[in-house]
């Protein structure tokens, strides 16, 4: 594969699942933090916008205060495809790194990106 398929590639996959992806980035930024769940003091009541959405992204479900319906399952596909975009497209962005600058950079960027998580949770630990 030419580095220009592979750019054409990279930039449709990014640019079709976008929305989707910055969805699921926003959505699980508010769920990492708790703001989708009301505190059991009463002290915090999530929003209704804030727990449907995050209905969609824990369960792939719409829920209203009328009903709650079951998990949309061609939903559950589409994450699944997504999924697998973000996987194709970050190994292009890998490959196209690589081609493209000092590969010994690449390497620390790529090993920094994996280290500086792990300690994060390992500091947790202490």
């Amino acid at each position: 594969m030419n580095i220009k398929s592979m750019r054409n590639i990279h930039l449709y996959l990014g640019v079709f699942f976008a929305p989707l992806l910055l969805f699921f980035l926003i959505s699980g930024c508010w769920q990492t933090f708790g703001l989708h769940e009301a505190r059991k003091d009463g002290s915090y009541k999530p929003p209704a916008i804030i727990k449907s959405l995050s209905q969609v992204h824990k369960d792939q479900r719409w829920v209203d205060h009328a009903k709650a319906p079951e998990s949309s399952v061609p939903f559950r596909y589409l994450v699944l495809l997504m999924s697998l975009g973000l996987l194709a497209t970050t190994v292009l962005g890998i490959i196209m790194a690589f081609k493209y600058t000092k590969g010994w950079l690449v390497w620390c960027c790529l090993f920094m990106g994996a280290a500086v998580p792990c300690f994060l949770l390992w500091l947790a630990r202490l």
